[in-house]
């Protein structure tokens, strides 16, 4: 009696039991399957859209912890990377749990048909500060068999794949890891912007990531945390490089077959040993008979201690870009953030020819002489060696064209330019640089003025070489411009460094030539400047004169100042010179040879000059016109005109617009002339003697006041006080 009432009683408890497990169980598939198929998922899912979205279109679940869904879209962004990823279907099954600790454990989850990637984005979703508390995720493994797609942009992988990966994370700012990771693809083809890159490829990437929070590593540097495995063979396209007017390169992808070949392990910032990368594409287009290219641009890399790059593009048809490179970059370290830190670590062998938009860099070259730079757009073809990041001796850049300007003595010289840059070896194996620069047409401006060009010529050419100490490069830079026959149109424009009221141009064209040594400043050292004129017109000390100049002005800088000049053995050069005397008497065919035999010209404002004189004119006629008028001498005065040429000599000193002669002495075997002379403004004096055989005259000037001394006359000029000391 007593067993049948214990059998009934645990067959009523095991019934209600069954009765409780199938009520719970129908409530769970009402709730589950509710919870998948209407809003309420998705608005649980989807609460923040912006960082996070998960849609579906239909779901299931047979057993606690089991999900299937449908159509499935999952989107995200972190900072300015936006992914997403769909499959067809998706199951998973989920520990129920850990649930109630906070804690979403996905053992296994199974996609179909999957598609999806990454693309940048302007807008940067900044994280929120992190805090504790956020739920942990934990996908142990997710696999698909049917992966069909993968992008980056516009680079494009599509083809028969297969994932395996799984990831921990936990929200509001907690750690996350990648756990180690698989993706294979077969026959794939990899695109980029619609042009096909690599077909019939095999691909297999492999991806691990340290467990890490955000304020350990954030953006970029996560790759730091990374170790990654890229393997890949197949078939590349061909590239065809078209140059446009602005002789810009344009790369298009077209049908070919090349070869890729690459197996690289990166591993927490370092190119891992054994990496490689062998790349090849048929170079398409042709060559200047039509015929077709059959070149091939080619990349290799090969990773031990160091990192070995060779790379290779073969000549255009125009000349105007190709390639062939060989560097190591010493370590294998990656620079994530500076690219350019590679240039450092960089040594070997590079040779090529590009279009530049920019030839700005080029002044950069020749640092050390400030006043020359470089700009505009332009090709360079360069024969390099580098070491340690670093233009090595042996090295040659040139440029057939490019915008060049130089700044010297406050002159602005400008015009298209080509050059050419060597470097040679100097003492402890340091780089000395030659630069040799030709503007074969060229403009001469005002610093102050640069639109104001009084100068036009051809063939300018400029070297700038250092000598000595590699160290001292600035003190050692020597550099030379040469040009000659440039256009003067209107000699005019030298009036600003004369003293134009008592000497000056009124008109008339000329020449300029010059060979110049300059400092590291672009200021003149030595050398020599020639001004000519045909036909000139000039005002000299109150008459005006018409003829042919030819200035000889030999320069060697002088120590006191950096822009005063020592002019010893400069000449000037006066011919056929027509000129009207104060009583309007003509003379023509005048002619006078100067030489400054001890002089200093100091070209600052104001320009001064001065120092002693040999001359030889034709007569003394101009130098006794400057006193009086022919009418006011003695009539045997003029007959010293007429007694042939003469020689001079004598002192100079102007400075603004005052001009001096003193110990002036004009001697031939029939006379003698001596005189001093100071021309200031608009004042005039000056003290004259003439002697011819037992005739003599003394005049005085004052003004427009003449006194003439025909006794004594000698006596007296002795008297009179020298103008200079």
């Amino acid at each position: 009696m007593a067993w049948t009432s214990l059998r009934n009683t645990v067959v009523r408890w095991l019934r209600r039991g069954l009765i409780v497990l199938a009520a719970t169980y129908a409530l769970y598939l009402m709730a589950g399957n509710a919870f998948l198929n209407t809003a309420l998922g998705a608005r649980a899912l989807n609460a923040k859209p912006e960082r996070f979205q998960m849609h579906w279109s239909s779901g299931r679940t047979w057993w606690p912890g089991r999900v299937s869904l449908r159509d499935v879209v999952l989107r995200g962004q972190a900072r300015r990377l936006a992914w997403e990823a769909s499959a067809m279907r998706l199951e998973g099954r989920i520990a129920l749990w850990p649930l109630l600790s906070r804690r979403l454990h996905v053992s296994d989850v199974r996609a179909d048909e999957v598609r999806g990637g990454v693309r940048r984005v302007e807008r940067d979703l900044v994280a929120p500060p992190a805090r504790a508390g956020g739920w942990e995720l934990q996908f142990d493994r997710i696999a698909s068999a049917s992966v069909r797609r993968a992008y980056f942009d516009g680079l494009v992988l599509e083809g028969n794949g297969t994932v395996q990966v799984g990831f921990y994370k936990q929200l509001r700012g907690g750690p996350m890891a990648l756990m180690p990771s698989v993706v294979r693809f077969r026959q794939a083809r990899l695109a980029y912007a619609g042009a096909e890159v690599v077909r019939e490829a095999d691909a297999q990437v492999r991806l691990a990531m340290d467990r890490h929070r955000r304020d350990e590593a954030a953006g970029i540097d996560k790759l730091l945390k990374t170790e990654l495995a890229v393997a890949l063979k197949g078939k590349t396209s061909g590239v065809d490089i078209t140059l446009g007017p602005d002789g810009k390169g344009a790369l298009r992808l077209v049908p070919g077959t090349g070869t890729a070949d690459l197996d690289v392990m990166f591993v927490r910032g370092r190119l891992a040993p054994g990496s490689r990368v062998r790349w090849s594409m048929p170079l398409g287009g042709h060559d200047a008979t039509g015929a077709t290219r059959r070149d091939a641009l080619g990349l290799a890399l090969a990773v031990d201690r160091d990192i070995v790059v060779k790379a290779t593009m073969p000549r255009q048809a125009d000349g105007r870009m190709s390639l062939d490179a060989d560097l190591t970059l010493r370590g294998n370290d990656v620079p994530l953030k500076r690219f350019a830190s590679l240039l450092p670590r960089a040594s070997g062998h590079v040779v090529g020819d590009w279009h530049f938009s920019s030839l700005r860099w080029l002044s950069d070259m020749v640092a050390q002489a400030g006043w020359l730079s470089f700009d505009g757009a332009g090709d360079v073809h360069a024969d390099v060696r580098v070491a340690g990041g670093r233009l090595a001796a042996g090295s040659r850049i040139a440029v057939p064209g490019v915008d060049a300007v130089a700044e010297v003595m406050g002159n602005r010289v400008r015009g298209r330019a080509r050059a050419e840059l060597q470097l040679d070896a100097g003492a402890q194996d340091q780089p000395i640089p030659r630069l040799q620069v030709v503007m074969e047409h060229f403009q001469v401006a005002s610093s102050k003025a640069p639109a104001a060009v009084y100068v036009q010529g051809r063939d300018l050419r400029l070297s700038v070489n250092a000598a000595g100490d590699p160290a001292r490069l600035r003190d050692t830079l020597e550099a030379r411009v040469t040009f000659a026959g440039a256009r003067v149109p209107d000699l005019r424009v030298y009036n600003a460094f004369l003293p134009s009221a008592q000497m000056r141009f009124d008109g008339g064209a000329g020449t300029l030539s010059g060979d110049l040594s300059l400092d590291a400043a672009g200021e003149v050292g030595y050398g020599t400047l020639r001004v000519a004129g045909r036909g000139a017109r000039m005002h000299l000390a109150g008459m005006q004169l018409r003829g042919d100049i030819d200035l000889d002005l030999k320069l060697r800088r002088a120590d006191l100042r950096q822009r005063a000049f020592v002019a010893d053995g400069s000449t000037l050069r006066l011919g056929n010179i027509g000129f009207t005397e104060p009583d309007g008497e003509s003379r023509r065919g005048w002619w006078a040879r100067i030489r400054l035999d001890r002089a200093r010209l100091d070209v600052d404002s104001p320009v001064s000059a001065s120092g002693g004189a040999e001359v030889t004119m034709r007569d003394v006629g101009f130098l006794l016109a400057l006193f009086s008028r022919q009418k006011e001498y003695p009539a045997w005065v003029y007959k010293l005109v007429d007694a042939g040429q003469a020689q001079v000599r004598g002192r100079v000193h102007w400075r603004g617009d005052t001009l001096v002669l003193d110990r002036m002495r004009a001697v031939n075997d029939r006379y003698e002339v001596l005189a001093r002379l100071r021309l200031q403004g608009a004042q005039r004096q000056g003290d004259l003697y003439a002697r011819w055989r037992a005739l003599s005259l003394g005049v005085e000037m004052r003004g427009a006041q003449r006194r003439f001394h025909p006794v004594g006359a000698k006596t007296w000029y002795d008297g009179r006080p020298h103008y200079l000391r």
